[in-house]
């Protein structure tokens, strides 16, 4: 089994530790934990007996708690592994199961044994991640008013396993007499096989080791890859919740700032018309006659220099007038400026888009001129795109670390021409419900631009 080390991240943040000279512990926020209360929770699923269908396991999943999901794994040839993912609705639903049905931490000693047609060891075991158990804990240690008193305890839930797993014992021997009376029959029908069948038997024992060492390498490798899809799950809420925080940041300074511009408006304003003001009253307490006398104004000091400066200034004013005014202009003759290209190539334009499928079955069913989709393509017109529009869907900038992340992936899926469907199973971790419209828009686009090359 995978060693379970450290989270990279832990969104529930750290618990409150107190020393032993602690007098008095902090009050617990009941507020935030019960945000986590209806969290859906990952779990692993191992030690299911060869032959037990899934019916049986989500049955035993269902008696101690509500589930989402539960999805078995299986081997490249479609057989049934012995392990699986099941996702529980809240932490007290998989913290119930962990103590009714696994074999460390449950309820019944020495845990439970799957009947199976052939004798197995394999004891059901449930587990989850190291960060997923401390939210279960908090979960399980937090008053809950709102809960029902009439919920089955633990020694309930026990003896209705017991009675499902004697229905699947009596299930699994009436399978087993069905089968050996039709091995039977066709003994009679093949008595020359048994030389045969002795050798199989023989070959079988002697690779029992290795198909235990494939079969132990498949878990590990499934149990890695679901840690670490939720391992980035995870850390793209993370961003995402601090793109909100940093937008929210933007929105008051950007609020701030507008305010802090209207009052130095209004100021300015505010100065204009006292300046208007003042120079209303001394132009109607003006006389020439006492200021020519009095010489304080440059015009009545020195009139030809108080002229030279004022031509100066006057001719500056004109220039900047001049540059106005031929601004204006050319933005005018911009806007009425005709749109440039053909009319030609427009209506070809038109007519590829209205080609291409807007339903995405159709649309994922269309053969992409994959020969036309090169580095070249790929870095100048299809990865700004995918940056664009995951930027729309995450909030975020198209330079952000999250987006680029994910960016890098898709177009690494386009490189690769793999199909859209894995890219939406993919996908569904991040965007949810909305991956399925927007690798629709991005194939859209990747088939435009393939078309367009190949036709020119």
């Amino acid at each position: 089994m995978p060693h379970h080390g450290a989270p990279l991240l832990n969104p529930f943040g750290s618990p409150m530790i107190s020393g032993p000279d602690s007098k008095e512990q902090p009050p617990v926020n009941y507020n935030t934990k019960r945000q986590n209360e209806n969290r859906p929770i990952l779990a692993f699923v191992s030690g299911i007996a060869e032959g037990v269908s899934d019916i049986w396991v989500e049955k035993l999943l269902k008696t101690c708690g509500d589930i989402n999901s539960w999805r078995r794994v299986c081997s490249a040839d479609g057989n049934l592994q012995g392990f699986g993912f099941c996702e529980f609705k809240s932490p007290n639903d998989a913290a119930s199961a962990i103590r009714v049905l696994s074999s460390t931490d449950g309820h019944k000693e020495g845990g439970w044994t799957l009947p199976s047609a052939k004798p197995t060891q394999q004891k059901l075991m449930i587990q989850v991640d190291f960060s997923v158990k401390e939210l279960i804990d908090e979960c399980q240690g937090m008053p809950n008013p709102a809960a029902d008193t009439k919920c089955a305890t633990d020694d309930e839930l026990v003896q209705t396993v017991e009675c499902i797993v004697r229905e699947l014992e009596a299930a699994v021997i009436e399978t087993s007499q069905t089968d050996e009376a039709k091995d039977e029959g066709e003994a009679k029908n093949d008595g020359g096989t048994d030389n045969t069948n002795e050798n199989t038997a023989v070959n079988a024992e002697t690779g029992n080791d290795d198909d235990e060492k494939v079969v132990s390498l498949e878990l590990e490798e499934e149990w890695e890859k679901e840690r670490a899809r939720s391992k980035r799950h995870k850390r793209y809420i993370l961003a995402a919740e601090e793109r909100e925080q940093q937008t929210i940041a933007k929105q008051n300074e950007r609020g701030d700032r507008i305010k802090w511009n209207a009052m130095r408006d209004l100021d300015e304003a505010e100065e204009k018309q006292h300046q208007r003001d003042a120079m209303s009253v001394m132009l109607s307490k003006w006389d020439d006659v006492q200021q020519a006398q009095m010489g304080e104004h440059g015009y009545y000091r020195d009139r030809q220099r108080w002229w030279r400066h004022r031509k100066v200034e006057r001719a500056r004013e004109m220039e900047l007038d001049d540059v106005d005014r031929r601004q204006q202009e050319r933005e005018t003759c911009a806007s009425e400026k005709p749109a440039t290209g053909t009319t030609e190539r427009r209506d070809l334009i038109e007519a590829l888009i209205k080609e291409i499928p807007s339903d995405p079955k159709a649309l994922f069913e269309w053969p992409v001129k994959w020969e036309q989709v090169n580095d070249t393509l790929i870095k100048s017109k299809i990865e700004p795109a995918v940056r664009k529009r995951l930027a729309e869907y995450l909030g975020g900038e198209g330079d952000d670390s999250s987006v680029s992340e994910l960016a890098e992936y898709v177009v690494a899926h386009i490189r690769e021409h793999k199909p859209p469907q894995e890219l939406i199973d993919e996908l569904e971790m991040v965007l949810v419900e909305e991956a399925p419209t927007f690798v629709a828009r991005i194939w859209r686009f990747v088939v435009y631009e393939s078309e367009a090359h190949a036709r020119n």
